[in-house]
């Protein structure tokens, strides 16, 4: 019965509800179709239809999964430092006595950077800056949670200006040649690695720096098996169509900026 009620509730709330209504609304130029012309059916057809598989899991790990599964956590045995890319923050979020709070898929990032950090005694170097007006940086948001969480101060690098991955990239090349750094762990939400490996691969290898990639915040199943809920509209999984979009789209900018 709990099946049945959530297959209903997926249809009565976005984005399955947006799917209902291209339904509904592709059926009525159907009948239609005589006076308002095919064109205008087979343009409502085709949208419904985009929207109702970029809002499954299915449509969600076809595209998200070659991005994700692309590069496995390596050892960070051979690093010298840990770079995590930041990955959002609410500038005006209260946080205890403080103002500032991270994303999920920073805080996610952060945590997995702080872990390591701890168990193999790493550096880490925070790259994100104030991307908007109103906003903070990233990076030091970053820093005073590490700190409340025990990493001390001497572990801790900051960088503040970068805005996009390409200036995480650049920024962090010169933290690397200023330390003397011969090798990074790469940290970062695992549909954003490929992108990062383009340009921390292309700036760090310039200056002879190796990169090993530590993906983490994974947000599909890689070994889940075919399940009919697949099949049915999730705002969640709209999110990470689009997010994998953004990745492609950011993938194939970086390949025409060489």
């Amino acid at each position: 019965m709990i099946y049945i009620l959530k297959f209903i509730a997926a249809f009565l709330l976005p984005p399955g509800l947006f799917v209902l209504l291209g339904i509904i609304l592709s059926v009525y130029l159907w009948r239609r179709r005589q006076n308002i012309g095919r064109f205008a059916f087979s343009l409502s057809a085709f949208l419904t239809l985009l929207l109702y598989f970029s809002s499954t899991l299915l449509g969600a790990k076809l595209l998200g999964q070659p991005l994700e599964n692309r590069y496995i956590q390596q050892q960070p045995d051979a690093a010298q430092v840990i770079v995590v890319l930041g990955g959002g923050s609410v500038g005006s979020a209260p946080d205890g006595t403080e103002r500032g709070g991270l994303m999920s898929a920073g805080a996610a990032r952060l945590l997995t950077a702080a872990r390591l950090a701890k168990q193999h005694s790493l550096p880490v170097l925070i790259s994100g800056g104030q991307v908007f007006r109103d906003g903070v940086s990233e990076a030091l948001v970053a820093e005073r949670i590490l700190l409340q969480l025990g990493l001390p101060q001497e572990q801790i690098i900051v960088e503040t200006q970068a805005r996009t991955t390409k200036e995480n990239a650049a920024y962090t090349a010169m933290h690397c040649r200023e330390r003397g750094y011969q090798s990074v762990l790469l940290l970062t939400s695992a549909l954003h690695m490929p992108r990062s490996m383009q340009f921390f691969e292309r700036y760090l290898g310039e200056q002879g720096v190796k990169v090993a990639a530590y993906p983490c915040d994974y947000t599909l199943n890689p070994q889940g098996k075919f399940n009919p809920r697949w099949l049915v509209p999730q705002l969640q999984a709209f999110d990470v169509t689009c997010m994998a979009l953004h990745e492609y789209v950011g993938m194939a900018g970086a390949f025409l900026q060489r």
